[in-house]
């Protein structure tokens, strides 16, 4: 047992987590099955898996309750700092 297997688990997660966050909101969030499988936990069902609470998902864009919200193409530019000048 040496440190290469660890520390490659740890650059795996961390690219997974990483590639989680680039994810726009109006898909909802990330399932976040990578970062199971790497940490051990896909063969578990916690409450959290079956109520993930996406009931509430704001789709498109448009104004809801009185603020904004971004479609995917403006999150995505906002993301990558496309706006910006």
């Amino acid at each position: 047992m040496g440190i290469a297997e660890p520390l490659r688990r740890d650059m795996e997660l961390s690219m997974v987590r990483k590639a989680d966050s680039f994810r726009p909101s109006m898909l909802g969030a990330p399932s976040g099955v990578h970062d199971e499988i790497l940490t051990g936990r896909d063969t578990q069902i916690s409450w959290e898996d079956v109520y993930a609470g996406q009931d509430g998902i704001k789709l498109g864009g448009g104004v809801e309750g009185g603020q904004g919200v971004l479609g995917w193409h403006a999150e995505f530019e906002q993301k990558v700092g496309m706006g910006r000048q």
